[in-house]
C-alpha cells in the first residue's frame, strides 16, 4: 500500500519544502503530545518537536522503511527526548540509566501541561511523570498513541518480549504510584482511596486520549 508520510518524507529530502511542510502538518500533533507530559517546561516543547523534525529529515537518508514514517518520527521523538533529559539531569552522566530516572526527579516542581477535570485521571498524568522515564515512554506509546508492542519495538529497536516486560513492569510502578497520589489525597480528608487496578489504568487513559483526539481534531 502507499504510504503518504514515505512520499511525503521522500520529497523533502529531495528539496521539496511543502511536501516537508505538509509531513509536519500530518504528524505534528501526535509529536507534540508525545512530549506533553515528559518535560519539565511546557516552553520546552515546541523546541523538541522542532528538533525531531528536523532529525527526522537528517536520518531520513538511512531510512529503508522497516517501520512506518509514523513510528520512525516517534523513534527520533525518543532519542530527542533522551537528549533532552541527559541535559536537564544534574548528574549530568553521559550514560544515565533511563531504567530509574524520571521527570519528576529532574525538577519536582513541575507539573504536566495535561489538564485533566477529574482527580484520578490527574493523578495518573502526573504519576506517569513520577515512573522511570523508560516505562512512561512504552506506557504513553501504548495508551495514547495506540502502539502494539511489536509496534513500540519498532520505535525503541528492541525486540517485542522486552518490550512486553517492559511493559508489565511500568504497569506495575504505575498501578503503585498512582495509588500513592490518591492515598495522600483522600487520606488527608480523613478517607480511604481504593486499589488501583489494570481497568482503572485503562479507563483513565481513555479519558486522556479523548481529551487528546479532541484537542487535535480542534473540538
Amino acid at each position: 500500500m502507499s504510504d503518504p508520510d514515505r512520499e511525503l518524507l521522500e520529497r523533502w529530502q529531495g528539496g521539496d519544502r511543502e511536501a516537508g511542510n505538509a509531513l509536519v502538518r500530518r504528524r505534528i500533533g501526535e509529536i507534540t503530545w508525545f512530549f506533553r507530559n515528559k518535560v519539565c517546561n511546557e516552553t520546552d516543547v515546541a523546541d523538541l518537536v522542532s528538533q525531531t523534525f528536523l532529525g527526522c529529515l537528517q536520518a531520513a537518508e538511512g531510512f529503508r522503511g522497516e517501520t512506518s514514517v509514523r513510528r520512525f518520527l516517534f523513534r527520533v521523538a525518543n532519542n530527542v527526548l533522551y537528549t533532552y533529559i541527559r541535559k536537564k539531569s544534574k548528574r549530568q552522566r553521559e550514560q544515565l540509566d533511563f531504567a530509574t530516572v524520571c521527570v519528576h526527579e529532574l525538577d519536582p516542581r513541575s507539573a504536566s501541561s495535561i489538564v485533566m477535570r477529574r482527580r484520578e485521571a490527574q493523578a495518573f498524568v502526573q504519576s506517569l511523570r513520577r515512573i522511570p522515564v523508560g516505562d512512561q515512554v512504552v506506557l504513553e506509546l501504548m495508551y495514547f498513541d495506540g502502539l502494539s508492542g511489536r509496534e513500540i519495538g519498532e520505535v525503541l529497536g528492541i525486540p517485542e518480549g522486552t518490550v512486553r516486560g517492559r511493559l508489565q513492569r511500568g504497569l506495575q510502578r504505575l498501578r503503585e504510584q498512582v495509588q500513592r497520589e490518591l492515598l495522600a489525597y483522600v487520606g488527608a480528608r480523613g478517607g480511604e482511596a481504593p486499589e488501583v487496578s489494570v481497568e482503572d489504568l485503562e479507563r483513565w487513559a481513555r479519558e486522556v486520549r479523548e481529551l487528546r483526539k479532541s484537542e487535535l481534531d480542534g473540538d
